[in-house]
């Protein structure tokens, strides 16, 4: 019995360091298993938020629609708005050369 507790400092110190790699290889196995749930649980939710996900893009499209109408009808209303300024503008320019061509036959002025 004295033989086994007589053991090499070098043999116990190797055992401990077997055991400590070991408790290692356990330490990261169960790290990855969690990982591996965490994942597992994730890619089992997926279907639920992509479905949550596109029911909200459906309502967000829904609320956008009219506000795009709107702005359509804003965009044609300012075509047509810049189209009538430059009429108008021309027009001023018209009398304008009337005015000045007025001027200029009227003497002494």
């Amino acid at each position: 019995m004295l033989d086994r507790l007589a053991l090499p400092p070098r043999l116990i110190a190797r055992a401990l360091d077997d055991l400590h790699a070991l408790a290692e290889g356990v330490r990261r196995l169960t790290e990855r298993e969690g990982d591996l749930s965490a994942l597992l649980r994730s890619v089992q939710e997926l279907p639920r938020v992509e479905d949550e996900l596109s029911a909200r893009v459906d309502a967000l499209h829904r609320w956008l629609e009219p506000l795009h109408r709107e702005l359509t009808d804003l965009d044609d209303t300012a075509e047509r708005l810049e189209a009538a300024l430059a009429g108008v503008q021309a027009t001023i320019q018209g009398l304008h050369d009337e005015i000045r061509d007025l001027r200029d036959r009227i003497p002494g002025i």
